[in-house]
């Protein structure tokens, strides 16, 4: 069973954020320099052609960013939901978020939580606004921390 720890959830999950937008950069640049190129040397079809390749590649790379962002946004707002199941948990068993990990990276019903004290069932009501907590005693658990 894998856990997440509260700071896992509250950071970043991925740093390819700069790796992308320098490519991004990288790849616009490019195709500015083949179409100054291209309007200086207008008879030479080879600045033509590979703006219109780096102009391509460069679509397709903002395309990319994009969707990872929207993506990245979704899974933040997600993390955000848990981090406050987790701070509330804090809150009620008296210690530190930063020592609970919970078992997934988006909230469902079947939730379990890790502290110091043991493994806690998180029982959601109705609407999902309030939650229970339930000791529970796993059987034989194989348990993976990511984020400590």
């Amino acid at each position: 069973m894998t856990f997440y720890t509260y700071n896992y959830l509250n950071g970043g999950q991925t740093n390819w954020k700069l790796v992308r937008i320098v490519t991004v950069v990288i790849l616009a640049l490019g195709f500015l320099f083949f179409i100054f190129m291209f309007f200086r040397h207008r008879w030479d079809r080879k600045y033509k052609d590979l703006s219109i390749i780096l102009g391509t590649l460069l679509l397709l790379a903002a395309a990319i960013q994009y969707s990872d962002f929207t993506n990245m946004r979704t899974a933040s707002v997600q993390s955000g939901q848990l981090t406050v199941v987790i701070e509330k948990s804090a809150a009620k068993l008296d210690i530190k978020p930063q020592d609970i990990s919970i078992n997934d990276t988006s909230r469902n019903t079947d939730m379990i939580i890790k502290t110091p004290r043991g493994y806690y069932k998180l029982i959601f009501n109705g609407s999902g606004s309030e939650f229970l907590l339930e000791k529970a005693d796993l059987y034989k658990p194989d348990v993976k921390v990511i984020g400590e």
